[in-house]
């Protein structure tokens, strides 16, 4: 039940369940290849962790890289997650799973794919499993991880247990919205929270939390570039378009990224794409006035549908915009 899905650049689909996984041809309906288990606990339902495809880049000739947290042992409150991740490049010629771990184990642990190239793992628990009234100690903290130097570090704590049914989305600002906990079958209130019943001791929660990433702490929250303007809102494989910006300040370093934030169910988030799409060296007037030129990753199949291209100057995103990728 939930495995962890993922659209793999070349329109196959990596599945895994457990510790097993495949890549797994649609059109042909059948396995193509298929991995060696990930070392560690059971991975999915009802002890899941978190699944997510990194970055895709040119640099790399945007290979896929996937990467999976957490999980447990058993389906009971006693049972005591895993803190091991692995990383596997699926198109590798004998692909292998590389290990790392979490600072602290987690269960429903969710990822969500920063601005920055880093990965937010949070939400879940660190003893339980999924399913009504087995999830205990709530893992509080934001853990990021930074892919390219293989690092984790904590960056915020919240004092909402965010368990099963819990949600974490990016939104256009760059920021992240965190919500909800159910692990009760039946919708439990504040008031008839019972810490000496299990099956009440966290409440249904409706709040809704923003955090913030380190690329809008502080001035840099106020050194976004604005204005943005793009040329087209329709793309296919081969588009390329405009993108006008203004930005106040030197522009160093400029991304261009196409983003989808995937779907969650169950505390089961899959299906993120985040592209660094390819762009022409940048013009820039004496009013910064910016002018660039992008393209749609030749070769990189992605699913039809809506997405969001950010503009990402000197490291701080300035707000997505809405666009359409047709086949």
């Amino acid at each position: 039940m939930y495995p962890f899905l993922h659209l793999l650049n070349d329109g196959s689909l990596f599945i895994f369940a457990d510790r097993s996984s495949e890549i797994f041809n649609v059109t042909s309906n059948c396995t193509i290849k298929t991995m060696p288990d990930l070392p560690g606990m059971h991975r999915t339902y009802p002890n899941t962790g978190g699944s997510v495809m990194l970055p895709l880049h040119m640099e790399n000739n945007y290979e896929p890289e996937i990467m999976i947290c957490g999980g447990g042992q058993a389906q009971a409150v006693d049972s005591r997650c895993d803190a091991t991740c692995g990383r596997l490049k699926p198109f590798s010629v004998e692909p292998r799973w590389q290990i790392t771990a979490m600072p602290e184990p987690r269960g429903m642990v969710e990822a969500v794919l920063l601005l920055d190239g880093t990965v937010l793992w949070l939400n879940g628990c660190q003893q339980g499993a999924q399913g009504f009234g087995l999830a205990t100690e709530p893992a509080l903290e934001a853990l990021i991880y930074n892919p390219r130097r293989g690092n984790w570090s904590i960056s915020g704590r919240s004092v909402i247990p965010r368990l099963y049914h819990s949600v974490a989305l990016l939104l256009l600002d760059g920021t992240v919205l965190i919500a909800r906990s159910n692990p009760n079958e039946m919708p439990i209130t504040m008031s008839q929270v019972d810490v000496r019943d299990q099956s009440k001791a966290f409440p249904t929660d409706f709040r809704v939390e923003i955090y913030t990433p380190v690329y809008l702490r502080g001035a840099n929250a106020s050194s976004r570039p604005t204005d943005i303007k793009l040329s087209d809102r329709t793309y296919t494989a081969n588009s390329t378009f405009e993108i006008e910006f203004i930005i106040r300040s030197k522009l160093e370093t400029l991304d261009i990224i196409l983003y989808s934030g995937g779907f969650v169910t169950h505390s089961v988030h899959m299906g993120q794409v985040m592209i660094y799409l390819e762009h022409s060296g940048w013009r820039v007037s004496n009013t910064g006035q910016t002018k660039v030129k992008a393209c749609m990753p030749k070769g990189v199949k992605i699913a039809p549908g809506p997405y969001v291209v950010y503009v990402v100057a000197n490291g701080v995103p300035g707000i997505g915009e809405f666009v359409t990728f047709k086949l």
